[in-house]
């Protein structure tokens, strides 16, 4: 059954406030991520990280820490090595 123009109307008017409600919840979570990204780029900024070359001292900071990774297990065979004699008499 068809609908009449006046049930027509009523729904596109229904339908069209919950578009506006969509839009203000949309609105909402924008403006909270923007104030997200502002206190997250001040953070950056008061550790002494420019937020625009995050990417490259991630890169930084993970060669570094695999440096040291590489390092600590260089020392730990090393000195399992000086310990092997010692273990071996036992």
């Amino acid at each position: 059954m068809a609908m009449t123009t006046d049930e027509r109307l009523e729904a596109a008017l229904k339908r069209r406030d919950e578009l506006a409600a969509d839009v203000q919840r949309i609105e909402g979570r924008l403006e909270a991520a923007r104030t997200s990204l502002t206190e997250i780029e001040e953070e950056c900024r008061s550790k002494g990280i420019e937020p625009d070359q995050l990417d490259a001292t991630i890169q930084k900071v993970q060669t570094r820490y695999e440096s040291l990774v590489t390092t600590l297990e260089q020392e730990v065979e090393a000195a399992s090595a000086a310990l092997d004699p010692y273990l071996q008499e036992q």
